[in-house]
């Protein structure tokens, strides 16, 4: 056999926090995350069993919970209203500083939430957010109703009326019935790192039964 090169290595994620949040926060700084970014979410639905999709992340609320926004006419609302339980998975393919060799490397970074339920927030936590909406976003909970059949020339009536009130009254819309949002409370949180021509690596945090957490690798 003639002789393999560029063996490959494992990688490892080193020094990590005791809490899993504030590990969170470093894999953001270490991507260099945006300020909102999708993240897959999975619920459990009556007809179709197993159903993901994508929301958006609204950053931490009071420094512990992820949170995103959706609508109380949305199918995924009915499923976590139904059953609050889910899963949830963020993807980074950015590169990051690797602070021991001062050399960048591409690094890909997965971040899952298990064990996890979703609480509605209060209305007024909800307020805040809705006051972070863009205007498009806040004009489509006005005229839109999740999963309806769309009808192109009512949309545009109903957007052209929006857009005379707001004229009119000199005022971004007010906030709707059906807005709402939800925090993600998991048991674990599983981390997996990997690099170009590496076995990937875990860290995953437990909660233990006091509150604390309990930080482990485990094989990829």
């Amino acid at each position: 056999m003639d002789k393999i090169t560029h063996l490959p290595r494992l990688a490892r994620i080193k020094n990590y926090p005791t809490n899993p949040i504030e590990m969170f926060k470093n894999v953001l700084e270490r991507v260099k995350a945006p300020h909102i970014f999708p993240m897959n979410l999975a619920t459990l639905d009556n007809e179709f069993g197993v159903l993901n999709r994508s929301v958006i992340y609204r950053g931490l609320l009071e420094d512990s919970w992820i949170c995103f926004v959706t609508e109380r006419n949305s199918r995924k609302y009915r499923n976590l209203k139904e059953n609050p339980k889910l899963g949830l998975t963020m993807l980074f393919y950015p590169y990051a500083h690797r602070v021991e060799t001062k050399d960048v490397m591409p690094e890909v970074w997965q971040i899952r939430l298990m064990g996890a339920e979703a609480v509605e927030l209060d209305e007024e936590q909800l307020k805040i957010l809705w006051q972070q909406e863009p205007l498009f976003a806040k004009i489509r909970s006005h005229i839109c109703e999740c999963g309806k059949p769309s009808n192109t020339e009512e949309l545009e009536k109903l957007l052209q009326e929006q857009l005379a009130i707001m004229e009119k009254e000199k005022r971004e819309p007010e906030q709707t019935k059906t807005y709402t949002a939800f925090k993600i409370i998991p048991k674990y949180w599983d981390f997996y790192m990997s690099e170009p021509n590496t076995i990937a690596d875990r860290v995953q945090y437990k909660q233990m039964e006091n509150g604390e957490w309990q930080a482990y690798h485990v094989d990829a």
